[in-house]
C-alpha cells in the first residue's frame, strides 16, 4: 500500500495524473485490499465510525449486479431499495442491546432526495446513524463531491426502531386475490418490454417478475429470484433483486393506465420487517387508503409474502417522481444538504 501511494503522489506531482483520478484509483485499490470475507455486507463494506460519529462506507464500480441490471435513461442507478436494505444492515450492527428481545423492525419516514448514479469512476457512499430522543435511528445516506470543499450530497434519510409484531402471522389469501387481479395476465417478457419503453433497462438479476396479474386497481405478482443472483440470497435480508421486483410490480398500474414514463422512488412512510425475503414470493400491490389513481402523487402499499401466504415485508405509503429529464445525482451542483423528510401523523376522523 505505501509504495502504491508513493507512485501515486509521484505521478500527480509530475502532472501525469490528475488529482480527481488519483483519489479514484486509491479508492479503487483500496477496495481490492479487502477480501469478501472481510467486507461487512455488500451494501455496507467498511466500519468506518470514529469517536465523533457512527458511519459505514462502501465504494461501488458499477460492476456489481445492483449496478449493472439497474440502467435508468442510459445510467446505472442504485435502486431504491437498496438504500432500505443498507440502512437495516447499518442500524442491526450499530444497535448492540437496542435490539435485545426485538425480532422486527420499521423503518419510517423514508425520503430519497438525489439518485446515486456511477459512471467510469467509483462512487463512495456513506451511511450516518445517530441515536433520537424517542428512541429511534435516524440515518442519512450521502456521499462527498470530489472536491472536498464541497456540502455533502444527500440521497436518502429516515429513521428506524426495533419492534415485536403480533405472534400470530398475517397470511394473504393467493388464490383470492388472484381472482380479484384476473382483468390481464402479463409474462415476464411481457413486463420488461414495457419497463424497456419506459427507458428502464433491467438485467437479468434484476428481472425477478415471473407473472403480473392486473386488477381494476391493484396488482398481484409471482416474483422469483432470478438465477444470476441466486447465490447472493443468503447475503441479504431485503434482497435488492426481489424488493426491486415488487416495486416494478407497482408499476403494472402504469402500464394498466397506458403511462409509460419511468419513476423513481421518492418516500416512504413506513416498511415493517417480519421475516427476510425468500428466493419465491408474492406481492399484493394496492393504493393507500386515501390515495386513488387519478391523484397527481398516488400512494401505495405494498406486501411481500411467501408462497404460504405469510406477510414477510409490508410497506406503506410509497410514491414514486416521474423521470422527465436527465437523473441529477447531485454530483455537479448542490443547493445545500437535505434537512427536511415527510412526517405522517394519524389524525381522528372527522
Amino acid at each position: 500500500m505505501k509504495d502504491f501511494l508513493e507512485y501515486i503522489l509521484y505521478e500527480v506531482k509530475n502532472k501525469r495524473l490528475l488529482k480527481a483520478d488519483a483519489v479514484d484509483l486509491i479508492h479503487q485499490f483500496q477496495m481490492k485490499t479487502v477480501s469478501k470475507h472481510d467486507l461487512l455486507h455488500p451494501l455496507l463494506q467498511q466500519n468506518t465510525s470514529d469517536l465523533s460519529r457512527q458511519c459505514f462506507s462502501s465504494s461501488f464500480t458499477g460492476m456489481e449486479f445492483f449496478l449493472k441490471d439497474h440502467v435508468v435513461k442510459g445510467q446505472r442507478v442504485l435502486p431504491g431499495v437498496a438504500y432500505l436494505e443498507m440502512a437495516r444492515a447499518a442500524v442491526k450492527k450499530a444497535a448492540g442491546s437496542l435490539m435485545e428481545g426485538k425480532t422486527g423492525m420499521r423503518l419510517k419516514n423514508v425520503v430519497w432526495a438525489r439518485p446515486i448514479a456511477v459512471g467510469e469512476r467509483t462512487v463512495q457512499v456513506h451511511i450516518e446513524l445517530s441515536s433520537e430522543e424517542n428512541g429511534e435511528i435516524a440515518y442519512e445516506i450521502y456521499s462527498q463531491p470530489e472536491d472536498d470543499a464541497e456540502e455533502a450530497v444527500i440521497h436518502s434519510q429516515g429513521s428506524a426502531v426495533f419492534t415485536n409484531f403480533i405472534e400470530k402471522k398475517e397470511m394473504l389469501d393467493l388464490e383470492a386475490l388472484k381472482t380479484e387481479c384476473s382483468q390481464s395476465i402479463l409474462s415476464s417478457p411481457q413486463c420488461y418490454e414495457a419497463f424497456s419503453k419506459m427507458g428502464i433497462a433491467y438485467g437479468p438479476g434484476h428481472q425477478g417478475i415471473e407473472t403480473l396479474f392486473l386488477g381494476a386497481d391493484k396488482i398481484v405478482a409471482k416474483l422469483t429470484l432470478p438465477s444470476s443472483v441466486m447465490d447472493t440470497q443468503d447475503q441479504f435480508i431485503l434482497h435488492p433483486s426481489i424488493m426491486d421486483s415488487a416495486l416494478q410490480a407497482s408499476m403494472g398500474l402504469m402500464i394498466g393506465s397506458g403511462s409509460l414514463k419511468p419513476a423513481l422512488p421518492f418516500a416512504l412512510q413506513e416498511l415493517e420487517l417480519m421475516e427476510a425475503c425468500t428466493s419465491s414470493m408474492w406481492a399484493a400491490v394496492r393504493y393507500s387508503p386515501g390515495s386513488k389513481g387519478e391523484d397527481k402523487v398516488q400512494k401505495l402499499d405494498i406486501d411481500l409474502c411467501n408462497e404460504e401466504g405469510t406477510v414477510c415485508v409490508r410497506m406503506k405509503g410509497f410514491s414514486a417522481r416521474i423521470l422527465e429529464g436527465e437523473i441529477d445525482s447531485g454530483a455537479k451542483e448542490q443547493t445545500g444538504m437535505l434537512r427536511y423528510q415527510p412526517v405522517w401523523q394519524e389524525k381522528q376522523a372527522i
